[in-house]
């Protein structure tokens, strides 16, 4: 069976639905909150980029090394969302996109 044909027997039971609800309203508000402070998230990234680059050149590592260890660390990244499944990331994301989308209509 896939998870189409077992979406209507999920979301029939309450407490699914409720956790499934409340999971959107947080991503809704993480994206709306998200949009709104878009300057200080880019600027806190840059920052988590420069200080990644400064320990690399620290170490002594060649960025074709660092590069590969990130490689490999995306690679667990990946089988942890797998892991997690749609049903504990999807509502949360899709609450984020429409969040996003009201932050950026009400300016």
């Amino acid at each position: 069976m896939s998870i189409l044909e077992n979406l209507p027997l999920i979301f029939s039971q309450p407490q699914v639905l409720a956790a499934v609800a409340v999971q959107f309203l947080l991503g809704l508000a993480l994206g709306y909150v998200s949009v709104k402070a878009l300057k200080y998230i880019l600027a806190f990234i840059a920052i988590l980029v420069l200080g990644t680059f400064l320990s690399v050149w620290s170490l002594g590592l060649t960025p074709a090394q660092a590069l590969q260890t990130i490689g490999t660390a995306l690679q667990a990244v990946k089988e942890l969302a797998v892991v997690l499944g749609l049903m504990s990331i999807g509502p949360v994301s899709i609450g984020f996109v429409v969040g996003a989308i009201i932050g950026l209509m009400k300016k």
